[in-house]
């Protein structure tokens, strides 16, 4: 980043943090009857939310102002006021805000798995120590060559949630571009002599920028939690500027007038901030109380688990913008708590979360649990698979006396029935957790008549539990305490709201999707869920195509209904875009021959198998892309990236119509040249 553009960045955060300090002071000295009480202000609350606090002042003004007018011309002198500039308080603050969300990345479970699954040494130190020099760094950032007749730019939306003492509401404030916080972390890793992967510097610039504002609250809370001993004093100079850019745009009497007069000592400046309701740092999850419960049942300071590659690959991609499920975590919960060893068996339709929900589960227990995540496109179907992955990882993670797997361990479930009986008189007093998913995926027809799926043991010792996924179908299974997500509709329904906002605030191009059409936020929220039936691989789909700009021809009522929908619609789009009937056939021979392999297959592979083009080939691939699992190896192997998708190909109007003979497919499949990629192994 050149000098100057670093220093226009660091102008902006200033300004906008400026503009963030001082709406939430007058907010909350307007709007919240405890801080109006804590101030000695007298009166009651005026109004609630951030559009009727600007309404109500601009409704104050000697001359009539719209909402956003006011919120605008307001911005505007704050942000070129050169004692705001100068404020050395305020670009602490806003330096230590930053340092801080820096810690809690390094602490993360996301930034320690693409860590693991890119074998990269050690980032989390790296970032750790960059935390620390933060404040340092943004302070010795030079701003005297910065533009500043550039605006702002905060948008009308975001000055909304800004002026409102409604928590909810300020925690979708979001802070400047991911782009401009990636090129700052680079800028300021470089100046240390450390540099990134491209993957964790996206990562960390993410929660800059969704959680920067939040990070500067918590920052400003927690100094007025200790008598404002740093910024108390910048708070209520900031709050005596904006006083004056009112009254010069006309406010001079009148109730509004006195309240926010009445805010004129530091003192009150921490009574004001100290009492605004708690929020949780958007890099902490919403989970952290189940995260604690969880954690109390596993032994932490024991090293974690080695979980295999396959696993760490599903774990980094489903648990991206993992969003509510605590009444699934909350039941689990409860069942590890009641009883002394079983089966918890997590049962929902496709698409609907449960493997996200597994994968976020193993990172709830920090990893000290053993994990399997049964997959048909990666060809991770077969017991054997399985039981080798558990008894590898309880011998590593115990220390047993067995230098290498018994040739018979992975035959049965006998050998595993006997790690577990020595796993469980070491616990001593804590639980050993498994979590499998998927066990619908399981080939049953390579497993011993009569046998538990994956040969599960019937009788368990006591402190070992398995936490387990399926759909809605019957297997051989031992007893278990089963749990239905399709009958929590409510809740789960939430959570596709919640999603979906939290995807639209991180999304500049959703939101702008969403402004062509006129729309507010809260329609297209509640537009989209019902047109997801609270599927969260629709949304997936849907929120993607949005956000990437293949949506752009497609209005809110056109936006397909359910996944099944989804699939329909893609076909029927890829369908007036090919226009060559042999070509569409062609492109839809190599999806299908994807479909029928038993794991992940390079495109050089593909298309000695399919006799295409390799250059041609890798089109059709890049077209199909949004269904494809892309492996991080060189070159990268593809596979279906979820079973819906592979069942809506195989339905029989979809094969008719694509003109595709399954069977040809087949039996050139037979031929045992491909027999390691397609036939059983």
């Amino acid at each position: 980043m050149p000098l100057i553009d670093l220093a226009n960045f660091k102008t902006r955060v200033i300004g906008c943090s400026a503009v963030m300090a001082i709406g939430q002071v007058i907010s909350s000295a307007i709007a919240n009857p405890a801080t109006q009480a804590a101030a000695g202000i007298i009166g009651g609350p005026i109004a609630l939310g951030g559009v009727s606090i600007l309404a109500a002042i601009a409704g104050s003004l000697a001359e009539t102002m719209a909402a956003d007018e006011l919120a605008n011309r307001m911005t505007e002198g704050l942000s070129k006021n050169p004692r705001i500039l100068d404020n050395h308080d305020l670009i602490k603050a806003a330096g230590e805000a930053i340092g801080y969300i820096l810690r809690e990345v390094a602490k993360s479970d996301r930034l320690i798995a693409i860590a693991e699954t890119k074998k990269l040494p050690y980032p989390e130190t790296s970032l750790s120590q960059l935390a620390e020099k933060t404040p340092e760094y943004w302070l010795d950032i030079n701003t005297n060559t910065a533009d500043l007749s550039r605006g702002l730019n905060i948008s009308e939306d975001q000055l909304t949630k800004i002026f409102s003492a409604d928590v909810e509401e300020f925690d979708r404030v979001t802070g400047l571009t991911t782009a401009d916080w990636a090129t700052f972390l680079n800028e300021f890793a470089a100046s240390e002599g450390k540099s990134f992967d491209a993957e964790i510097v996206e990562f960390v610039a993410d929660k800059l920028y969704a959680t920067f504002p939040k990070a500067y609250r918590e920052v400003l809370k927690m100094d007025a939690a200790k008598g404002g001993e740093k910024f108390a004093a910048m708070l209520l100079n900031l709050h005596q500027i904006a006083l004056a850019e009112l009254k010069k745009l006309g406010l001079r009497n009148g109730e509004i007038l006195d309240k926010l007069e009445a805010v004129a000592t530091g003192q009150q400046i921490c009574q004001v901030m100290g009492k605004l309701e708690s929020i949780e740092i958007g890099i902490r999850s919403d989970l952290a109380q189940v995260q604690n419960l969880l954690e109390r049942f596993v032994d932490t300071s024991a090293p974690r688990l080695p979980l295999p590659y396959e696993c760490e690959t599903i774990i980094q991609d489903r648990t991206q913008d993992f969003t509510g499920r605590r009444f699934v975590f909350e039941a689990i919960i409860e069942f590890l708590q009641k009883n002394p060893k079983g089966y918890f068996v997590l049962e929902a339709d496709p698409g609907v979360g449960k493997t996200s929900i597994m994968a976020k589960l193993v990172l709830l227990l920090k990893r000290r649990c053993v994990a399997h995540f049964n997959s048909q496109s990666q060809g991770i179907v077969r017991a054997e698979q399985f039981l080798e992955n558990a008894c590898t990882q309880l011998i590593r993670r115990y220390q047993l006396n067995y230098p290498q797997l018994p040739e018979n361990a992975t035959r049965d479930g006998n050998f595993l029935s006997r790690l577990l009986g020595e796993v469980s008189a070491q616990l001593g007093g804590k639980k050993l957790i498994f979590v499998v998913d998927a066990l619908d995926e399981v080939d049953l027809s390579l497993q011993g008549r009569g046998s538990n799926v994956l040969y599960l043991p019937d009788a368990l010792p006591d402190n070992v539990y398995f936490i387990v996924s399926k759909q809605p179908k019957t297997l051989p299974l031992p007893n278990y305490e089963p749990f239905d997500l399709m009958q929590y509709s409510a809740e789960s329904l939430a959570d596709v709201k919640l999603y979906i906002d939290k995807r639209t605030s991180n999304s500049a191009s959703i939101q702008s999707w969403i402004n062509r059409q006129n729309l507010q936020r809260e329609q297209f929220v509640a537009a989209v869920a019902e047109k997801s039936q609270n599927n969260f691989m629709y949304l997936r789909y849907v929120l993607n195509d949005i956000d990437s700009g293949k949506y752009s021809d497609v209005n809110l009522q056109d936006l397909p209904r359910e996944l099944e929908g989804y699939y329909e619609k893609h076909w029927a789009r890829m369908e007036m875009a090919v226009k060559d009937k042999e070509l569409r056939r062609r492109k839809l021979k190599v999806i299908y021959l994807l479909t029928k392999t038993r794991k992940p297959v390079s495109c050089d592979i593909l298309a000695d198998f399919a006799e295409e083009d390799a250059l041609d080939l890798q089109e059709v691939l890049d077209d199909w892309e949004q269904f494809l699992r892309r492996s991080s190896d060189t070159p990268p192997d593809y596979s279906i990236y979820h079973a819906s998708f592979q069942r809506f190909l195989h339905r029989k109007d979809v094969v008719q119509k694509a003109g595709v003979s399954l069977r040809d497919i087949e039996t050139a499949i037979s031929d045992n040249l491909w027999e390691d990629l397609y036939g059983d192994e």
